[in-house]
């Protein structure tokens, strides 16, 4: 069900010989030509974007992504990459029928459906060229129409072939909104990122026992410009930076130990001064030796302290894809119904559904998403932003409420248990922006490791762990390695950044190779305390290894970065397990850079 396929048996030559006349436009002075090409295209759509004896679009969207970017990267000290990137890319959203039932949320095993049934998108040239813009949407949208009509054929026909309750509308009703932003600063200098990816990753070769390492800094700047049928327009800045230095070694059973040190901002501003990362570089070689001659445990079951860093990142990469609202898509086909059910399961994602106005957390814990706030004490929270890709202004949102669950995050398809927006959609689907988690009961640092040690006695056990840094950047979840399985990658990264081992005199062994076997939604309502001094956690959202599982996903032109501040949280009892080989042996030889020092 391509637009190509479809075009054939609707006859795409008709139509675009009845539509296609653009006359040439003088520009105007201080006018923004991509966002007039948007505009006077789609009130011809509108107005005129029909096939003899088959329905109008009732909703047509688009948008247009500049995107500027610069990545750089290096390995002691030398620079392996240095790429500069500028696009521009387009969507269009179209629906046929209306918000009760259209061509949207369809699967269709027959060569389409899915977001292709109501997206699709393309590049746009970089010049402001008035007329090659309305061409390009022109040829999108036509496509779209037609493979819009073939999708909603197969979803009605799918639907009157089954029995069950009153469907949920395809699509909710927004009043419109118009967002202006002004568009970003340009990204970092490539000459002052590689100056810097030169000087952190040169650290390494002091560090002969670390066998691989790298550091890689990318900045970007995205001005989005969008206009849809129902009267709303916006334009919105995204300007992002990220910087991740990995190191690994292997420990003398094989082993390998990793860890990685990932820093995110809206700018090169927000990174630390050189002298800092300098020395976080030297503290992560250093770490990283210790972890490799530290012993690992085959199994521990038992209350786990996850300090506030670790805490943060556990409630954004665990929690968060339970406390989003999804679509199942209807299917032509049951095995693929069963698949994608199966899949979500697997990811979490809207695994809450159900569970409104029941216990999802202890009744000291609430939850809040809140795009409003740009830092917390002095530190950049990273995941507000004024409109959200639907064109829906966000608001806070109370998602859970002494430990009740009282909302999910939702775009403007209508789920199970949100039939209204959240203003929550960026990319694939919902997606959480700034989560604060608040206890209304608290315990300082001290208290929480009597506690910890208290239960863990209480089970006969002389030691207790503490989760200091949990993925350093990246998800250490089953979600994550299914998203790396199902992307072709390796399962690296999933064992926790940095676990210890107290025990009752107050001593501390570092542990290599731990992970958590599973975290269940039984392991979030039993936590068992919280600490007072609440941390910042920012990175890449899990939910974006799924982006083409949601409603629309088109551009594709960033990564959701989300922030969570959270306190300690002690949880009542979780299982970690040691990761288990075969392990790949040592080198045979050492490093040359240990001849070199």
């Amino acid at each position: 069900m391509t637009g190509a396929g479809s075009g054939g048996r609707m006859g795409r030559a008709g139509l675009a010989a009845a539509l296609f006349w653009l006359a040439p436009l003088p520009a105007l002075a201080g006018e923004d030509l991509p966002t007039r090409a948007m505009g006077d295209e789609l009130a011809r759509s509108m107005a005129e974007l029909r096939l003899s004896g088959m329905e109008k679009p009732y909703f047509v969207s688009y948008r247009i992504d500049d995107l500027e970017a610069v990545a750089v990267g290096a390995s002691l000290g030398s620079l392996t990459i240095s790429r500069p990137a500028r696009v521009r890319l387009f969507a269009v959203e179209l629906r046929v029928g209306d918000y009760a039932l259209d061509n949207g949320n369809w699967f269709s095993t027959r060569g389409g459906g899915g977001a292709a049934g109501v997206s699709g998108a393309g590049q746009a040239p970089l010049d402001d060229n008035y007329q090659e813009i309305r061409r390009q949407l022109w040829l999108a949208t036509d496509a779209q129409y037609k493979s819009a009509l073939e999708a909603l054929s197969g979803k009605r026909a799918a639907l009157e072939a089954r029995r069950g309750p009153e469907p949920l509308p395809d699509f909710g009703r927004q009043p419109p909104v118009v967002v202006a932003e002004a568009p970003p600063p340009a990204p970092a200098p490539a000459a002052e990122l590689e100056g810097l990816a030169r000087e952190l990753s040169a650290a390494f070769r002091s560090a002969p026992h670390v066998s691989r390492s790298s550091v890689t800094i990318s900045s970007r700047a995205v001005f989005t410009r969008y206009v849809n049928s129902e009267g709303t327009s916006f334009t919105r800045a995204s300007p992002a930076l990220a910087l991740r230095v990995e190191a690994e070694t292997q420990a003398k059973d094989g082993m390998p130990v990793s860890d990685a040190l990932a820093i995110h901002g809206r700018s090169a501003a927000d990174l630390p001064p050189r002298a800092a990362l300098l020395a976080r570089v030297a503290w992560l070689a250093s770490h990283l030796r210790a972890v490799a001659a530290a012993p690992t445990l085959e199994r521990y079951n038992g209350p786990v302290l996850f300090e506030a860093p670790a805490a943060a990142e556990i409630v954004a990469q665990q929690l968060a894809p339970r406390l989003l609202a999804f679509r199942e898509p209807v299917s032509d086909d049951p095995r693929l119904d069963v698949f994608v059910g199966q899949m979500l399961s697997q990811l979490g994602l809207g695994a809450f559904a159900d569970r409104l106005g029941a216990r999802v957390l202890p009744e000291f814990l609430d939850v809040t998403d809140d795009p409003r706030p740009s830092e917390y004490r002095g530190t950049p929270l990273l995941g507000g932003q004024a409109v959200d890709d639907d064109g829906v202004v966000p608001r806070a949102t109370a998602l859970v409420q002494g430990g009740m669950l009282k909302a999910l995050l939702a775009t403007r398809v209508p789920a199970r248990g949100a039939p209204r927006s959240t203003g929550s959609r960026r990319g694939w689907g919902p997606t959480p922006s700034n989560l604060l988690v608040t206890a209304s009961r608290s315990a300082a640092e001290a208290e929480l490791r009597k506690d910890l040690l208290a239960r863990a006695r209480a089970r006969g056990l002389d030691h207790a762990l503490v989760v200091r840094r949990a993925g350093a950047g990246a998800a250490s979840t089953a979600a994550s390695r299914l998203a790396a399985q199902m992307g072709g990658g390796s399962e690296g990264g999933n064992t926790l950044a940095e676990v210890v081992r107290v025990f009752a005199d107050g001593r501390e062994e570092p542990l290599r190779g731990m992970e958590i076997a599973e975290l269940s939604p039984a392991a979030f309502r039993d936590i068992a305390a919280a600490g007072d001094r609440p941390a910042v956690w920012s990175g890449e959202f899990m939910g974006t290894h799924a982006r083409g599982l949601g409603p629309g996903g088109h551009m594709g032109s960033e990564q959701a970065v989300v922030s969570c501040v959270a306190p300690a949280l002690l949880f009542e009892e979780l299982t970690l397990v040691g990761a288990r080989g075969p392990f790949p042996a040592p080198p045979v030889t050492p490093s040359p850079l240990a001849a070199t020092r």
